[in-house]
């Protein structure tokens, strides 16, 4: 039997969104929950996730993903907000500024470790994991700060960490610098199928899941609409969004996971 971690790293960002990912996990089909803690969302909508995590108990994974750019966040520490106001960076600029080795360390370490502390109470429990989000933890260098603030957080268990990359050296790489760090990675595999078509999706599904290592994480973007998603992404995500929850939702996935001697961790 294959372990697979199928996880969605966006709650926190719609309601619809949101319930979505409860309802799955409660359901026995999501297997790992990223929290984005730097949205508006986040101080109204801990407390039903928090509910979610008591049903559920160790089955699934409840983590957190951090934010340093994007839309939809914000900046949760005061050095962070005094140095560039009340907006994350672009990824296109912290990429660039990665590659020319001209990262505000210091200002990234204490957003990133705001932001795990903000987990943390809230959530009242650690991370089981920690995921970065728009992949910049490919980036060695905010690879490191991110570490950094991990160890500084004091964890009793180190949480996991999901890889950015799914294979080559940058993935060798990463996996020598957590080590060092006495951290685990959990491997990255390739999402879940992008259409809108429910039965395409059941049809790719079938196979989706062969030649993934034991643990690999699948990432998924469920979701219902509701006016914050409508207003913040365009119509074909958010029928994506529609798509996965409706196939995960039923009976059919689960029969394809149980076919396919795959067991969600």
């Amino acid at each position: 039997m294959k372990r697979i971690t199928l996880g969605a790293l966006d709650y926190g960002l719609a309601f619809g969104v949101d319930r979505a990912l409860r309802e799955l996990v409660e359901m026995g089909r999501l297997s790992a929950v990223g929290a984005i803690v730097a949205g508006e969302l986040w101080p109204r909508e801990f407390r039903p996730l928090q509910e979610t995590a008591d049903k559920v108990g160790k089955k699934v994974l409840f983590g957190v993903t951090l934010a340093f750019s994007g839309d939809r966040v914000f900046p949760v520490s005061a050095r962070m907000q005094d140095a560039y106001g009340e907006r994350m960076f672009s990824r296109a600029k912290l990429q660039r500024r990665a590659l020319l080795r001209l990262l505000p360390d210091e200002v990234l370490f204490e957003e990133a470790h705001a932001q795990l502390v903000r987990y943390s109470i809230l959530m009242a429990r650690p991370p089981d994991f920690v995921a970065v989000r728009e992949g910049l933890l490919a980036r060695t260098a905010l690879a490191r700060i991110v570490f950094k603030a991990i160890d500084h957080a004091d964890f009793e268990v180190p949480p996991l960490v999901v890889s950015p990359v799914r294979s080559g050296l940058k993935t060798l790489r990463l996996n020598h610098l957590a080590r060092s760090c006495n951290l685990q990675m959990l491997p990255k595999a390739v999402p879940l199928p992008e259409t809108s078509d429910t039965e395409e999706l059941q049809r790719l599904l079938h196979n989706h899941f062969d030649g993934m290592t034991d643990r690999s994480f699948v990432a998924a973007i469920p979701g219902r609409p509701d006016d914050r998603l409508r207003r913040d992404e365009p119509r074909r995500k958010i029928a994506i969004r529609e798509c996965q929850y409706e196939v995960l939702s039923s009976d059919r996935f689960f029969q394809t996971l149980d076919k396919k001697d795959v067991f969600l961790r």
